[in-house]
């Protein structure tokens, strides 16, 4: 599955659902959606990365207000039944990792808990599997770095980090991966292509967010 079908996709990109209106060569600025060496096929999001949803996302994640795991889960679940039909093909569920070993920035796994209360809300519906990609050491933060540096980290150090603890789960699998916030792509590739590596037949990242693009971020 290499691009949405739907009536939408003709307005908006093919990989990312970014809508182009506006956009002068109607290609979508985040240069990983134009590459074939992403890793991922397409991405799903379920919301744009501002107002409510960013300010969830922040207290989320630094200031460790639990409760939103299941908020966010339950985002993510109505977004799996509502769109049914893009997710059908797919065999597991699974969630880029965080390393949470000595000497990390923090000491919990914020994809990891949204997950958990995913697996409770679907049952049946989806195999929901934690563990899959583990990350081995902590790596420098991504947070406000610019394009260039956040693709040094993440085939750096991101990449080295990064290991498939459990390759039998994933093998001739199509695979959808969740992270919290796609800024423009290059985490969700790293783990993307180890979980090809592995054995995965396709990859697709789900989103909780993604950044609006902007015509300079390619």
């Amino acid at each position: 599955m290499e691009s949405r079908t739907d009536a939408a996709s003709l307005r908006a990109c093919p990989v990312c659902g970014a809508r182009l209106t506006g956009t002068p060569t109607r290609r979508c600025p985040n240069r990983w959606c134009q590459r074939h060496d992403r890793g991922f096929s397409v991405v799903f999001p379920v919301g744009v990365h501002g107002g409510a949803l960013r300010h969830g996302v922040l207290r989320y994640k630094y200031r460790q207000e639990s409760w939103w795991a299941k908020a966010f889960a339950g985002a993510v679940a109505r977004h799996l039944r509502t769109n049914s039909t893009w997710f059908e093909d797919f065999d597991l569920i699974t969630g880029v990792p965080a390393y949470t070993g000595p000497g990390a920035r923090r000491r919990w796994d914020p994809v990891g808990g949204v997950l958990r209360e995913l697996e409770a809300m679907v049952g049946p519906e989806w195999e929901v599997v934690e563990g899959v990609a583990v990350k081995t050491r902590e790596t420098p933060p991504m947070t406000r770095l610019g394009r260039a540096e956040r693709r040094a980290v993440a085939e750096g150090p991101l990449r080295r980090s990064l290991h498939v603890a459990r390759p039998e789960v994933i093998a001739g699998a199509r695979v959808l991966l969740v992270d919290d916030v796609m800024t423009e792509g290059s985490t969700l590739r790293e783990v993307a292509t180890v979980l090809r590596l592995a054995g995965a037949v396709e990859v697709a990242g789900l989103v909780l967010a993604r950044l609006q693009w902007s015509a300079g971020l390619s």
